[in-house]
């Protein structure tokens, strides 16, 4: 049995593309959990993702949005 979920994959993808890309480990994994939760909401698939998820995409927003102003 398989699931052609994208909200599946495409958060590993982007990680994995965006660690050279910016080359930064720290962007890629931060950029890979904003996607996931993203993508699961966006699937209306929310109730999916476990709180510990949803608080890391927090933080990874807020990481981003500081490193920004910075």
């Amino acid at each position: 049995m398989t699931d052609d979920h994208l909200e599946d994959a495409v958060p590993a993808y982007l990680t994995v593309v965006l660690i050279p890309l910016t080359f930064s480990i720290t962007q890629g994994i931060l950029w890979g959990f904003i996607a996931h939760a993203g993508l699961y909401a966006l699937a209306g698939r929310a109730g999916e993702v476990r709180r510990g998820t949803w608080a890391l995409a927090a933080v990874a927003v807020g990481l981003l949005a500081v490193e920004r102003l910075a």
